[in-house]
């Protein structure tokens, strides 16, 4: 007779579901073991020898292969991928600097000013510098600080380059900032002059391609300052191209390296305002130009007026808009528009000297408006303008080799958008910048 048994579990894994194959003979469908059970004494015995099949690792199945091969290709190109662009987008600049035979090297860019060296264009600059070497290398090697120098503006060439100030010697100076440094050109003296607050004058020659420290020798001679120089400034140049110095009694004086006089207060206030013919003939007629802007509309004036060679004066004759104008030290000789109303904004002359005049101003006031450049005449007859397609900044241009040579940025800084050294060619205006001043870059491991 058959056999029958409730609730027949597999006695591999317990499961009640199986599939019978013939009358005694039964299939786990949960693990597949094979069993059956025995008449006689009702035993459920196990056959372990229920086959599957040979299964081959998943890598090794044919259609895995493929996808193993594809994914060996791929990933070893999305990693390069992501490591680079991780060194892009890195606001560190030590995330880009690696391998011991270079240094990376950052930059900040206090000054960029266009001069003359020998006749040509070049450009000083002022830059706080840091070096990152490979963990490798000897970081000793390297010293990071406030450097000095001096580009070629054409071809980018460093004619000179100096350290000024250590990170270890600013630690040690208080109320020291690069970062509120000045810079004037003093005609009458033929001089460049930086400050350092509060306390520090260097005189910049480009000729030489030096910087020196003349806080002390320029008052060697002036016992006035023998205390030394607690802290200097510019004189606002209205009132003469000069600084107002205080020495270490807290006395306060106005110092003019043209002729080397220095002022108390008091006698200052009263020299600048002496009419021409108390000034013992140390004047020449000067000329320069000034713009006025009404209704978001500029034009050029012409200011002829005595100059007081290398001392005070007063020549704030004209207020901002020029629509009030006073005389305080009776030197004024003539003010008149030399051209038309026209239309500008944000206007300012770049450069002027006896023959030419070139402003920067935007066409419009929106935000990002294109930079214009314009060069007149100083009789103000329009020569030419020329429209960039882009915004860019600038304050001061020199003439050299028929081009106008200046530093420019926009208003926005980016990795790929750094101050660039510029010029517009004296005939049409054609604009080109030169090279970048660049922020990151590497260097030759010493």
């Amino acid at each position: 007779m058959a056999t029958k048994i409730k609730a027949v579990k597999c006695p591999q894994c317990g499961s009640e579901k199986h599939t019978q194959l013939d009358e005694k003979r039964f299939r786990c469908d949960s693990c597949g073991t094979e069993f059956y059970i025995d008449d006689d004494d009702i035993n459920i015995n196990v056959n372990h020898r229920f086959d599957f099949g040979k299964q081959q690792p998943w890598w090794q199945q044919p259609g895995n292969m493929i996808k193993v091969g594809v994914a060996a290709f791929v990933f070893p190109l999305v990693l390069f991928v992501f490591i680079i662009g991780a060194s892009l987008f890195s606001t560190s600049p030590k995330s880009t600097f690696s391998g011991p035979d270079s240094v990376g090297v950052y930059d900040h860019y206090e000054y960029i000013v266009p001069m003359k060296h020998a006749g040509k264009a070049c450009f000083f600059y002022l830059v706080e510098r840091n070096y990152h070497p490979d963990y490798r290398d000897d970081a000793s090697k390297y010293t990071d600080g406030h450097y000095y120098g001096f580009r070629d503006a054409q071809t980018g060439e460093v004619l000179a380059e100096h350290l000024l100030f250590s990170e270890s010697q600013i630690e040690e100076l208080s109320d020291f900032s690069l970062f509120q440094s000045k810079m004037r050109y003093f005609h009458q003296a033929r001089s460049w002059f930086m400050l350092i607050p509060k306390r520090f004058i260097y005189a910049v020659d480009p000729d030489g391609l030096t910087v020196r420290d003349v806080s002390k020798t320029m008052f060697a001679k002036k016992p006035a300052m023998s205390t030394g120089l607690s802290s200097a400034e510019f004189l606002d140049e209205d009132y003469g191209e000069g600084f107002e110095v205080i020495n270490n009694l807290a006395e306060k004086y106005n110092y003019f390296p043209a002729t080397g006089r220095l002022y108390t207060t008091e006698a200052f206030d009263y020299a600048k305002r002496l009419p021409p013919g108390e000034l013992q003939g140390e004047l020449r007629d000067s000329t320069y130009y000034k713009l006025q802007s009404k209704n978001n509309r500029i034009r050029i004036f012409q200011l002829s007026f005595k100059f007081h060679l290398g001392d005070p004066q007063d020549a704030q004759y004209f207020s901002d808009d020029m629509a009030y104008q006073w005389d305080g030290d009776k030197r004024l000789s003539s003010a008149k528009p030399i051209t038309d109303w026209f239309s500008g904004f944000n206007a300012k002359i770049v450069y002027q000297d006896s023959r030419y005049l070139l402003l920067s101003y935007n066409a419009t006031i929106a935000t990002g408006a294109p930079t214009v450049f314009q060069l007149r005449s100083t009789d103000g007859r329009l020569l030419w303008t020329k429209a960039l397609d882009k915004e860019v900044e600038t304050d001061f241009a020199v003439r050299a080799d028929n081009r106008f040579w200046l530093k420019t940025e926009t208003s926005y800084r980016r990795k790929d958008n750094e101050a660039a050294a510029s010029s517009l060619s004296l005939g049409n205006g054609t604009y080109q910048e030169h090279y970048l001043f660049v922020s990151e870059y590497k260097i030759k491991a010493k």
